[in-house]
Order: C-alpha cells, then sequence, then structure tokens
C-alpha cells in the first residue's frame, strides 16, 4: 500500500515538473483584463510602473543588505551574526508558513525576502559600522525607510497613488541610487 502511495506522489510530481518545464508562463490574458473597468485598467496600467521601480528598488536594498552582510560575517554566518533575532524570527515565521503553500513559488532565495520592508532600515542601523561608509548618515536613513515604507504599503495594497507620490516615490529613488552608487 505505501508503494502505491510513494509511486503515486512520484508520478504527480513528475508531471507537475514536466508541466512546469513545458509551460510558458501566458501572464494574465487580455480577455480577462477587459473584463474590468477602462478606469480599473488604466489605474492598473499607471500603478505598474511604479510597481516596477518599486520592485528594483527593494531588490536593490535587499541585495546591499545581504552581499554587506556576508562579506563582514561569512556566507554562514551573515544570517545569525548579521540580523536581530526578532527580524529573523518573523522572516523564518513567514518562510515556514509560505513553505506549507507548495503550490506557490517562494518569494526569493534569500532569507531577506521574507523581511518587512522598514526592517532592511532596522538592520542597516543595527550594523551601521558596516553600512555608514556607503550610506553615511543614520537619520537620512531612518527617515528614507520610514517615508518609502507609506507609499509602498499603498502600492502593495492595490492602492492608487497620486502625481505627488510617484514623483516623491520617484525622486526617492534616484537619492538611492546615487547614494548607493
Amino acid at each position: 500500500m505505501t508503494e502505491n502511495i510513494s509511486l503515486q506522489a512520484f508520478f504527480f510530481r513528475s508531471m507537475a515538473v514536466n508541466r512546469q518545464l513545458n509551460a510558458e508562463d501566458p501572464g494574465p490574458t487580455q480577455q480577462t483584463i477587459d473584463s474590468f473597468s477602462p478606469d480599473a485598467r488604466d489605474q492598473a496600467g499607471a500603478m505598474g510602473k511604479v510597481y516596477e521601480l518599486l520592485y528594483c528598488l527593494e531588490n536593490s536594498i535587499r541585495e546591499l543588505v545581504e552581499s554587506t552582510l556576508r562579506e563582514a560575517y561569512g556566507p554562514q554566518d551573515w544570517w545569525i551574526k548579521g540580523v536581530d533575532e526578532m527580524i529573523r524570527k518573523g522572516a523564518d515565521k513567514r518562510a515556514a508558513d509560505d513553505a506549507k503553500a507548495r503550490w506557490h513559488s517562494p518569494r526569493g532565495n534569500s532569507q531577506l525576502a521574507y523581511v518587512d520592508f522598514p526592517q532592511y532600515g532596522e538592520i542597516i542601523l543595527s550594523r551601521w559600522d558596516l553600512f555608514e561608509p556607503l550610506l553615511g548618515d543614520q537619520t537620512w536613513v531612518t527617515a528614507y525607510f520610514a517615508e518609502l515604507n507609506r507609499t509602498r504599503r499603498a502600492l502593495a495594497h492595490t492602492g492608487r497613488l497620486t502625481g505627488a507620490d510617484v514623483e516623491r516615490m520617484d525622486i526617492r529613488v534616484r537619492d538611492w541610487l546615487r547614494v548607493v552608487g
């Protein structure tokens, strides 16, 4: 009986892997998108570019934090030595919760993918000796993450940003790029 279950599980996994390897990601079909009002589609299109900006920024921050901590503490110890326990526990809990949803792809390959956006700022500030040569001003870092988190929350929860919000975000992203090079 257990052989049949194991064999069945093997076949289902094999079929899933084959589907994944052979599948092209078609994305949402135009017919599905057209089901929504023109106003909703226009807003989604406008917010799509802002989301792209946020996506690039957040991944840039994540890469900077992880590479800095890996360089300081090594590839095995960076997570334990570089990230405070409360942040690690929260991230580990989210990662474990996501792992239960086997039908869904993981957020990313790094434990930092499970850290909340404002916590990147907390990690940077808690290891300021490592980040000061690059970022220079703790007050700027604190204000930066607090301000951007407001915009990020609105965008992540499908809120609509005003033109001023979008312009502010663009300026803040350019500030980040200017500071980190």
